[in-house]
């Protein structure tokens, strides 16, 4: 905010900021809450509300006394007030009043913050609506709160900002109508269908899938801007995992559906910028994934290593769009995971456990378990892999010799190879194969620590 001070107070005003800050101390949370005229003959000149913790209402009182009297001004305290004389005037003064956090203004306080939220909704909804408005009026203002939904916010809270918080709103909203343009939008924050509805709901359902300690630290959107409400809240209430969640938020932003926003103050120019966001490509991957088709080898008719221990399963139809499942544990300890194959390299691995809780958030029942690794030594297993070989055609199977080959195989085989082959034949059978074999996807190429797309307004 550019602070206009007329000449004759300039002086004081630069020696009260100076006094905000000093070597042991900082208190430039502050609204500049009236301004005289030039000419004005009131005795407030220039008022502000400097905002501190409660508990250091007193000392920062003291602390700005000191500056001002180290520069030379006589000024006494009143209740947390100071009244800064301005020179070679009749009594006028400039005004500074500590205030706790919570008290109303732009500094802290769930309740100022809820203002400043809304607010830049209404400005934002002002600028779609309004065109590029130079002087604002109060049905400029009502139709900006016409596309706002944000409860417990009335529309004179926000026509009395302060002047610094009103400019930095209608920075914000002229960024986000050039960074995100579009039509149609809805303004909301703190609404029961979207932003306390659908995308809280959400978060929780899928909270205990990541290390994140809150929903600010998955995604830190302040407000949300929608089109269709009950689209995204039924696109939003099907998701049952972090990472489809994830990429939902992803899909709804590219569509131009649902689109969140971190807000700070802005002080001179306003930027934007997206977050973890992903480019088209992957995005158009993510949502294809599925249940494709699979690939078991049983004798692929090499002379050595010519019974392999793994099975594939394919999420898509090109050639590296699929998993590797085997024992990554070697010969001496059963530690079966799914690989996710790329190109020119592994892409991520999925440990079974993590896997087997991954499925349960998204089917009730049983789920797919490995093997045994200590009942692997023995014959128990040999059936039920030559019965599995078998139903699912394994290339190279010879029923007549198969079973010779089982009998005699060893541990990390049949504990590698029955545990795929008890995947592959729980996955074909499922009616959500194809939403199981999406969400395995998503987690295995997943690199990030599960935090979602959003803009960031500063």
């Amino acid at each position: 905010m550019a602070v206009k001070i007329p000449s004759q107070n300039k002086k004081a005003f630069k020696d009260v900021m100076s006094a905000l800050g000093g070597d042991n101390y900082s208190y430039y949370l502050f609204d500049v809450t009236k301004i005289e005229q030039k000419d004005s003959k009131k005795k407030v000149q220039v008022a502000l509300k400097v905002l501190v913790p409660q508990v250091k209402r007193a000392q920062a009182t003291k602390d700005i006394m000191g500056g001002l009297r180290k520069a030379g001004y006589e000024i006494e305290e009143k209740a947390n007030e100071i009244n800064v004389p301005i020179p070679k005037t009749k009594g006028q003064f400039i005004r500074v009043s500590v205030k706790p956090e919570n008290s109303k203004g732009s500094g802290g306080g769930a309740a100022a913050t809820k203002v400043q939220e809304a607010a830049q909704c209404v400005y934002a909804a002002m600028r779609y609506y309004c065109g590029d408005v130079k002087n604002f009026t109060i049905d400029d203002f009502k139709c900006g709160m016409k596309y706002t939904n944000a409860p417990g916010v009335k529309i004179e809270e926000i026509m009395e900002m302060s002047k610094e918080w009103k400019e930095s709103s209608w920075a914000g909203a002229n960024e986000i109508y050039s960074k995100i343009g579009g039509t149609g939008w809805k303004f909301v924050r703190g609404d029961a269908m979207i932003d306390d509805g659908a995308v809280k709901n959400a978060f929780n359902r899928v909270k205990k899938q990541t290390i994140l300690s809150s929903e600010d630290k998955w995604n830190p959107a302040d407000i949300w801007m929608v089109k269709d409400e009950s689209k995204v809240k039924k696109h939003l209430d099907k998701e049952v995992t972090i990472d489809c969640l994830n990429n939902a938020l992803q899909q709804l932003r590219a569509d131009g559906q649902l689109v969140g926003i971190s807000l700070k103050k802005i002080e001179g120019s306003p930027k934007m910028t997206l977050k973890n966001a992903d480019d088209a490509k992957t995005r158009r991957n993510n949502e294809k994934a599925k249940f494709a088709k699979y690939d078991l080898t049983f004798d692929n008719g090499r002379r050595s290593d010519n019974h392999p221990m793994d099975v594939y399963l394919y999420y898509g139809e090109g050639n590296f769009d699929k998993f590797q499942a085997r024992n990554f544990g070697g010969e001496s300890k059963g530690d079966w995971k799914l690989e996710l194959k790329g190109k020119s390299a592994a892409q991520g691995k999925i440990q079974g456990k993590v896997l087997r809780d991954l499925i349960s958030n998204i089917v009730s029942g049983s789920v797919p378990k490995e093997a045994d690794w200590n009942k692997c030594t023995g014959n128990e297993y040999d059936k039920e892999i030559f019965d599995l070989l078998k139903k699912y055609n394994a290339k190279g199977f010879n029923e007549e010799t198969a079973m010779e080959f089982i009998a005699d195989a060893k541990q990390a085989w049949k504990y590698s190879k029955l545990s795929g082959l008890r995947l592959l034949d729980w996955m074909s059978n499922h009616k959500k194969k194809d939403q199981i074999m999406k969400e395995i996807y998503l987690y295995a190429s997943s690199q990030s620590d599960k935090s979602s797309v959003y803009w960031k307004l500063q």
